[in-house]
Parts: C-alpha cells; structure tokens; sequence
C-alpha cells in the first residue's frame, strides 16, 4: 500500500476514464489526480509513479500495433500494473466498466478489481470515491503501524486502538481547558502522556506534533502554544476520523 505523503493529506490518482477533472468541486484535489489515456503514457506513469488509487476505464481501446512477446492493450496493462516486483503492485484498483461489455472485457482481463462502477461517473461520484478509498488506505496504513508494533497480534492491535480513541479525545479536551485557564503545568503532563501512548503506537505525524507543543510548555513559549496545540489538535482529529473504519476492519478480522 502506497505510504508516502500521507501525513500531508496528498492522495494521488491515476484515471483513465473520461471525466472532466476542471469541474469545481474537484478543485481541491485536482493536482493530486493524473489524466490519460494512451497506453504507452499510462504505463509509463505506473512505472515511475506511486499512486494511491487507479481508476481504469475497461471500456477504453487500449490497443497497440502487434509487438513480440508483447501482450496487447489491457491484459498489458494488468500485468504492468500487477508486477510483483512494481510500484504499484498493491494500489486498488476500480474497473469503470460498461454492462453491455462486461462478458467481453472479463475474457480479456481475467482479474478480480477492488471495485467496479458504471461508466461514465460524475465529478461529484469521483470524490466521493476518492474519500471513500482515502479513508480506507489510511485506515490500514495506521493498522499495519500498530501490528508491526504488536508482532501482528491482531487482538492486542484492537485493544490498543479502543484505547487510543477513548483516551486522545478526552486528553485534548483536557489540555485545550488547561490552557484556556493558564494551567501549563497541567497541560504540560497531559500533552506528555498523550505523547506517550502515540510514540509507543508508532503515531509519527501525532507524535511530532506533542513533542512540539510540550517543547513550548517546558521553555514557556507562550506566544507558540496556541499554534502548536491547533495542530495537535487537528492531528489527532484526523486519526480519530477513522475510528470507524479502523475497528470495523479490525473486528471483522477477528470475527469467527
């Protein structure tokens, strides 16, 4: 699963279906998502760029003069992308298909995809798609953390997160009253035991951001506190977002 830049809320998608991505309401996401549609120039970006989401149109001509030893059109573009030894070998993948040709493209494409949809989607579907697999792929980035942390023993990981989501909310609240009322003793002792639990979890963007504020409280840089303590903040808020997800995942996993 794709890693990098998580923590700066990038999310990148390569799409190959006909959208307009100009449309307003994808504005805020617009330079993370990469258009095309001529099969040398997407396999040329899955070669050279790690993405976290591909859209990929099945009902697109993909095909390509015969070369040898070469696969035509998508069952290339598959196996390109499904190359164990490639750097997108683990993106999802969504299928944008069309019903009247999906007999045909399952006989070129033999492959299970992470979801399918119909073609053409809107712009406002595609964003909630990318929301949708952006909270998944956090969501098991943040568990792979914790099972790594825990030797993948799956139960004490669930254990860990209920902990984490009962206590982060209620040691923000408590700093933020601390702070309103000039406590910075307080503060400074909760912040340290919130940096506790995130830096024995493995939690670097929550962590980095405890370490900061703990650092204003203990020189008694008053006038950088409040910046830190909203960063915090919103840190921790971005991880308790995916509460659900997270326990879901988890808990199905330990389901019988």
């Amino acid at each position: 699963m794709p890693l990098k830049n998580k923590q700066s809320g990038q999310f990148r998608v390569l799409m190959t279906g006909a959208i307009d991505i100009n449309h307003a309401s994808l504005k805020h996401r617009r330079q993370n998502i990469i258009v095309a549609h001529k099969l040398n120039d997407i396999l040329m970006l899955i070669a050279t760029t790690q993405f976290d989401l591909i859209l990929l149109d099945l009902t697109a001509n993909y095909s390509v003069a015969p070369v040898p030893d070469r696969l035509p059109g998508m069952a290339e573009l598959i196996a390109r992308i499904k190359d164990p030894l490639g750097i997108n070998n683990k993106t999802p993948i969504i299928a944008l298909a069309n019903p009247a040709q999906d007999a045909q493209k399952e006989a070129q494409c033999p492959m299970r995809f992470d979801d399918s949809l119909i073609s053409p989607i809107t712009a406002e579907r595609l964003n909630e798609i990318i929301d949708l697999w952006q909270t998944k792929t956090l969501a098991l980035i943040y568990i792979q953390i914790i099972l790594s942390k825990t030797k993948n023993n799956q139960r004490l990981t669930l254990t860990l997160f209920e902990k984490l989501f009962e206590e982060l909310p209620l040691q923000i609240v408590t700093i933020k009253d601390a702070l309103e009322n000039k406590q910075y003793d307080l503060a400074q002792t909760i912040t340290h035991k919130l940096n506790g639990s995130v830096s024995f979890c493995g939690l670097t963007d929550i962590q980095q951001q405890a370490n900061a504020l703990e650092s204003c409280l203990l020189k008694n840089d008053y006038a950088s506190i409040d910046k830190q303590f909203l960063m915090l903040h919103q840190h921790t808020l971005n991880f308790t977002c995916l509460q659900e997800s997270i326990l879901t995942h988890l808990r199905l996993i330990l389901s019988p």
